[in-house]
């Protein structure tokens, strides 16, 4: 049976959320200009992204919470 380090699996999901997180901020910016222009399409994308991120942030945020306690 192989040795598997709890931390390192941990710090790697924590990495890969974060560079989810700031794909997700990279997709709202190209959304913004047409947005502010009417499109609806974009603004409604931009919404679900504003959702999406929300979740990702969250998810962050535990992440670092159950990090610091050790």
């Amino acid at each position: 049976m192989d040795y598997v380090d709890i931390q390192a699996v941990e710090s790697k999901l924590t990495d890969v959320t974060y560079a989810q997180l700031l794909m997700v901020i990279e997709e709202m910016g190209r959304d913004l200009r047409p947005t502010y222009s009417g499109s609806r399409n974009s603004a409604e994308r931009l919404k679900r992204l504003i959702v999406h991120a929300r979740i990702l942030v969250r998810e962050c945020l535990v992440e670092t919470e159950r990090s610091a306690r050790q």
